[in-house]
């Protein structure tokens, strides 16, 4: 049995070119219109994908200090 998706799939591969586009265009007006909402972000996966992508660069040690005119000399 075919969804949608395929239903839509089928009908607009028989259009021609133009057809096609105007298709693609009433698709971009049904989403601005019916925006779907984004998905929820899973929190403690993301700082745990962020954890360790990160986790291969040296952490600076807390007592460091900047100094912009040490740096400006360099």
């Amino acid at each position: 049995m075919m969804n949608t998706a395929d239903l839509i799939y089928q009908e607009a591969k028989t259009l021609p070119e133009h057809l096609g586009a105007e298709v693609l265009d009433f698709i971009g007006y049904l989403r601005t219109r019916h925006p779907t909402p984004p998905e929820p972000v899973d929190q403690a996966a993301k700082l745990a994908e962020l954890e360790d992508f990160f986790s291969h660069y040296p952490r600076i040690p807390k007592s460091f200090k900047f100094q912009r005119e040490g740096a400006n000399e360099r």
